[in-house]
């Protein structure tokens, strides 16, 4: 079977009001062999995240006629000898190459007019040709007003308290960040601090596609940017945002660790960027990359390109642990390539108050939550403003804070698979705390580098895909209100159905669009017996967990 079967196919995005319409992508089971034999330039790219006439070629690994284990640049200039070679026979010119790889897949991507994409297609060295997909700048960018176009030199949000050795205990960040606060205490409320032992040091965390801004204040010495490009200016910041979540002396866990941005796409203006793009940067990073290391995955949507799973396991094989945010669009994370099981750790985004934003993917791909910014500062939501005009992104508070307690546990486990890396983080976690997650793993990060505590996993939870909560209050005489809650999920109807002690009894609207999934009624009476109540996506048998309601 297919690896790819995991990611279902998608035929529309409906639209979420205060996030950005997206487009429509078309998924389909490819088959390797077959692929290249599909006149895929005919494909409708209309309908789809495919760019039109760019592909990704892979070329047969016993064709190469040099040394992987060289240098990156004699590999990259020996696979652009490769590929001109073969390009000539068809008469494709070789400016039209737009990236090689050496190390990651054994190919390179290009652009092709479809008498040209058929020539190629016959040639023997070519294992498969499949189309270059556009990465929403949606899913990787800052969401804010763009406001200054780079950070000022006063600009800056609150410096987080200057740490403080307590003696016994760790050390002490005074005014952490609330997502810092949150993970290295079981429970709420907060305490306002953030203590840790481990910094990371040793570690060495990977960011494509962009470049880490010179921040001595928050980075030391520790940020390099791997300029693969050398076009223009850094100007976006989402690079340095993700840095900061996993290594900043204010906003990162891991204060010691090593981070180095693999810029590949030129981000200085929020233009959308290209899958192969961020392979080059895999493709760097393969080559280079020192172990024990992490590489934050940058969101993909959902996606089907055998070339970018086969770079996943190869970074996953290579002994690289690999996180990504479960993203942020009410969708279910496992239709998502950049949550591509067991290669990927995937984390869901959770309020400060210990519940699942709105916003977040979710599903049973999700290995843990923790604890994240908001997208707006709106109706006192949690925000943190790392710049002037530059809020923390949530995806990456997310996926940053998470690579940064895993490089805590790397400083001192250097020689930890990414499997007991995933396991570790998983078995830390606070168990049964996120309310409302639509994920068999409810559980919040934890950053304390311990089990104790860490509470157990329900087994009950595997039989429901939503959660679902009821009170019961009191109105007057003999009367009272039922109220239901939930967070929706993603589904055709729109709608649920609400079951009574077993029965159907009514069906209402499902609260995609506003976020949120309430029904109430009113009863009345004396000495009623308990009620039990589910609710189920209209027509199917995707239901939530029972709740027993007395009067």
């Amino acid at each position: 079977m297919s690896a790819l079967k995991n990611f279902q196919l998608k035929k529309t995005l409906p639209i979420w009001g205060v996030l950005v319409v997206l487009m429509v992508f078309s998924c389909q089971d490819i088959n390797m062999e077959d692929q290249k034999l599909n006149d895929l330039s005919q494909s409708d790219n209309s309908l789809s995240n495919v760019v039109p006439g760019r592909y990704i070629v892979t070329l047969h690994s016993n064709e190469i006629n040099f040394r992987k284990s060289d240098k990156y640049e004699d590999v990259q200039a020996g696979m652009r000898k490769m590929a001109q070679d073969i390009l000539i026979k068809y008469d494709v010119e070789y400016d039209k190459i737009k990236a090689v790889y050496g190390h990651a897949i054994t190919g390179f991507t290009l652009e092709l007019t479809d008498e040209e994409f058929r020539g190629l297609s016959s040639d023997p060295k070519v294992k498969s040709i499949e189309p270059d997909n556009y990465i929403l700048e949606s899913y990787n960018q800052r969401k804010t007003p763009p406001g200054k176009d780079q950070p000022g030199d006063d600009g800056g949000g609150d410096d987080g308290g200057e740490p403080s050795d307590p003696g016994t205990g760790g050390t002490i960040q005074i005014d952490a960040p609330k997502y810092l606060d949150r993970i290295d205490q079981r429970q709420l409320p907060f305490s306002g601090t953030y203590t840790y032992n481990e910094t990371g040091s040793g570690v060495t965390a990977y960011i494509p596609v962009g470049g880490i801004w010179d921040m001595p204040e928050e980075f030391e010495n520790r940020a390099v940017t791997i300029d693969l490009i050398g076009e223009g200016e850094e100007l976006n910041g989402s690079t340095t945002n993700v840095a900061l979540n996993v290594g900043g002396t204010t906003y990162g866990p891991a204060k010691g660790v090593n981070l180095v941005g693999v810029r590949t796409n030129d981000s200085c203006c929020d233009e959308t960027g290209y899958l192969s793009s961020l392979l080059a940067g895999y493709d760097w990073i393969l080559a280079n990359g020192q172990r024990p290391g992490i590489v934050l995955v940058g969101l993909v949507g959902p996606l089907e390109n055998t070339a970018y799973f086969t770079v996943i396991e190869n970074l996953y094989n290579a002994g690289f642990s690999l996180i990504s945010s479960s993203g942020a669009w009410q969708e279910n994370a496992c239709t998502w390539g950049s949550s591509y099981k067991p290669y990927i750790f995937t984390v869901g985004l959770a309020t400060i108050e210990d519940r699942k934003q709105v916003s977040s993917n979710y599903g049973d791909c999700i290995d843990l939550f923790t604890t994240t910014t908001d997208w707006f500062d709106a109706n006192g939501a949690y925000v943190e403003i790392w710049r002037d005009g530059f809020n923390m992104n949530p995806n990456f508070v997310a996926a940053g804070v998470a690579a940064g307690v895993a490089a805590k546990f790397l400083e001192n486990n250097p020689m930890a698979s990414p499997a007991e890396v995933y396991q570790f983080l998983k078995n830390t976690s606070t168990k049964n705390v996120v309310s409302y997650s639509n994920s068999v793993n409810n559980h919040l990060l934890y950053s304390g580098m311990s089990m104790d505590g860490a509470g157990s996993i329900d087994p009950n939870r595997v039989n429901h895909v939503m959660d679902l909560t009821g009170l019961v209050s009191p109105m007057k005489r003999n009367e009272y209100q039922i109220l239901l809650n939930w967070q929706p999920i993603k589904n055709e109807s729109g709608t649920v159905d609400i079951y009574e002690n077993g029965l159907k009894i009514t069906s209402t609207d499902d609260g995609y669009l506003i976020g949120d999934g309430y029904w109430f009624r009113f009863i009345s009476g004396r000495n009623l017996a308990p009620r039990t109540y589910k609710i189920c996506i209209s027509g199917t048998n995707q239901c939530s967990n029972e709740v027993v309601l007395t009067f």
